[in-house]
Order: C-alpha cells, then structure tokens, then sequence
C-alpha cells in the first residue's frame, strides 16, 4: 500500500511539474532551460527531462540561440506554435463567428453564420461551421485539441449548460453535450464574459493583474471579474449580469422581464434601437415605444449597429448623438463597478471596437466624472485590443487551459 501511495504520489508530483514548466514557457517565452528551472525552482536535469518530452509531444520547440553568460549559447523555447491547434466558437457576437487557432491565440482560419434563435436551425449551422473549420487547409498536419464555445447568458460550467440566454432566447439548452455528439476532441462551453477574462489573462491586458474587472459590450451587457487573482463565478457560477442592473427608474421594459436595465441603453442593440427610433419618427411619427415593443425582434433588419458607430466615426451629428448617449449610460454603470469593487483595471471590450471612440471615450469621461475619488485615482480604463474578435480569443484560451493544464 505504501509503495502503491509513493507511486501515486510521484505521477502527481510529475503532472505538477510538467503543468508548471509549460505555464513557465508560455508567459516567459522564448525561454531557456536555465531560465526555466530558475523561475521554477526545479533542477536543471528535471527541467531536460521535462522540456525533452515536451518536444517529443511536439507542445514545445527550440527556436534559436539566446545570448551566452560564459559559455555555449543556450536554446531558446516556446510553445509548438501549429502542431496542435483549436476551434473557437463565438455565440456573443452579432453573428456566430468560427475560429481555427493557435496555442498563441492566433486566427488561422475563420467561418461566420448569422444567428438565430431557433435552435433546429442555429445547431446545424454552429455544426457545419465548426465542421468547415476543422477540414480547411489550413489545418494541414495539426492535431485538433479541442473545441471551445462561448456563450452569454447563465451557464452550468459543469455540464456546459446554457441555463438562460435573454439574448439568444435559448433556456436548459445542453450545448455541450449537442457539439460533444458530433465530435471526437473535447468540448468547453464558458460564459462570454469568463472566457474574455481568460482570453485576457493569456494574452492579453490581465497577464499581471489582480484585481480586474471585463466590461463585455455586445448585443448585450456583461461582465467579467478578477479578484485577488481569480474569477469570481458567484455562489452558482452566474455573477456578471452587468446588463441587467437597472439604472434607469421607470425605464423601458427589457427582454429579462426588468425595467431601464443598463443592456437596453448602452448596449450595441441599444444603439441600433435608437436609431432606428429616430429614424421612424422623422419619417412617419412612429413613437419609440411601439417602435420598441413591435420591431425590437427586427432591429438588425432595419439599422446595423456597426453601421451607427461607423456613422460615428466620421462625425455624422445623429450618430454621434446616439452613440454618446449610449457611451454616458454605460460609464455611469462602470462608475458604479469601480465603487464597488475597487479594481485596478478595467478592460471594455467584446464587440466594440478600439476605432469607436465616440462611445469609448465619453464613457471613460462619465466613469471618472461620477467615480469616488479613491478608488477612481487607482484605476487604469482601456479598451481590448482584441475587438470584435475578444470571444473567440477568450474560447481558444479556454481550449488551451485544459489542454495544457491535463498535458
């Protein structure tokens, strides 16, 4: 029994140290063995082992020489950038968007389809996209690790269970086990904002942060939080429901059942809502409230969102108008985020662009405006540098965490 434990004991302590010295390469690359075991703490003839059959298993290569400090110049290491590669799914964006990546959170290969909300139809469309992905040249002699959805709305982590999306109208969906059926690699199904918050800290603007907080703008609101290091889920994996604050006392009535919750005003719905209000007034006196309880089904139809922040960009009165309408709601919710949670920085990001700064910029102004002096001294706002490709960044990473982390 003794040695039976021992042995035990040794296989774990190995899955440790194998999972430590690729986190080590993957945050510190290129990297050379001596650099590894000094950030480790393992001794040189475990970090040969290890890295040895790392390369074996083609996760790991040898890219150079680095500078020498006496002697041979050592090797350089980063992860195998297309010996193995992921699908990312995207069910946050404004369309389904499908990704072919790289363990460095690079696009390959991408596949879009429009969402709807019927799930006979939306199913065989998420299928045939990912199934495009995964057999396009690009995938070459890479193996196929996984595949990693995001979704918003409340998700059973456990079981990849979309409990209640307002936004795609779907309830007990398990999606998980759908895409699971079609496929041999393994599934991962996160919530949008969890998986941003992931994407972030992989590869982007968290990699050193503790205290965080992802500000997810689509066609709706969510966001995402890091505290002290970790995510925080809540008490059933559900927090993050930004969107459905309300911040406006007798406001419009949302899809959530609420009134004047922040999703209806800030949000890139919102936006396309707003102006196809306007525009129905000044053509015909069509009033905003019928406009918004008999076509908000039919908005997309009528006025594209992208095409109002476009607008934006280049000065047109309305839009910008509308734009910065909604931009003031949004910071008056980060104020309140920054008030209650003291964070260090705060990313916004998901479908809004870096080049929208019409709505960036007057809610970082209305952030700091209505933000307590103290906690609002201390914070950094910026914006993703992933835009509109944040969800599939953010569901690669939740591929690679599992893959890596069970390697």
């Amino acid at each position: 029994m003794k040695s039976a434990a021992s042995g035990s004991n040794s296989v774990e302590i190995g899955k440790r140290n194998r999972h430590l010295v690729l986190d080590v390469i993957r945050t510190h690359e290129p990297v050379s063995r001596s650099e590894i075991a000094r950030l480790t703490g393992l001794t040189p003839a475990t970090i040969t082992n290890i890295v040895g059959k790392l390369q074996k298993d083609r996760l790991v290569e040898e890219i150079g020489l680095g500078q020498s400090t006496g002697g041979r110049k050592p090797g350089l290491l980063q992860l195998a950038r297309n010996s193995r590669l992921a699908i990312a799914v995207d069910l946050a964006a404004t369309e389904l968007m499908v990704a072919l990546t790289n363990v460095k959170g690079e696009i390959l290969r991408r596949s879009k389809r429009e969402i709807v909300t019927e799930i006979a139809v939306m199913v065989p469309r998420i299928l045939d996209a990912i199934q495009e992905v995964m057999t396009c040249p690009e995938v070459g002699g890479a193996t196929i690790v996984g595949i990693g959805v995001t979704t918003p709305g409340l998700i059973d982590q456990a079981t990849g269970t979309i409990i209640k999306s307002v936004r795609l109208d779907w309830y007990h969906v398990p999606l998980k086990s759908i895409v699971q059926r079609h496929f041999e690699v393994p599934v991962f199904v996160g919530k949008d904002t969890t998986t941003a918050i992931l994407g972030e800290q992989w590869y982007g603007a968290a990699r050193h942060a503790n205290n965080l907080i992802y500000v997810w703008v689509g066609t709706g609101i969510a966001v995402g939080i890091l505290l002290d290091g970790r995510v925080y889920a809540g008490a059933t994996g559900m927090a993050g429901e930004f969107g459905h604050t309300s911040i406006e006392w007798n406001g419009a009535r949302c899809r959530c059942g609420n009134e004047g919750c922040l999703e209806g005003l800030a949000s890139l719905e919102a936006i396309a809502t707003k102006a196809a209000s306007r525009a129905l007034s000044e053509e015909d006196a069509v009033t905003r409230e019928k406009l918004a309880s008999e076509t908000r089904a039919r908005v997309d139809a009528r006025v594209e969102p992208f095409a109002v922040l476009d607008a934006a960009c280049t000065g047109d009165p309305r839009a910008c108008e509308i734009v910065r309408e909604a931009g003031r709601h949004l910071g008056v919710g980060i104020a309140n985020l920054i008030n209650l949670f003291n964070p260090e920085h705060i990313v916004i990001g998901g479908q809004i662009r870096p080049k929208d700064k019409e709505f960036i910029d007057t809610a970082i102004e209305v952030a700091k405006s209505r933000v307590l002096p103290e906690p609002g001294s201390s914070v950094t706002i910026t914006v993703s540098d992933f835009g509109q490709d944040a969800g599939l960044i953010g569901a690669a990473a939740l591929v690679w965490r599992e893959v890596l982390g069970s390697s």
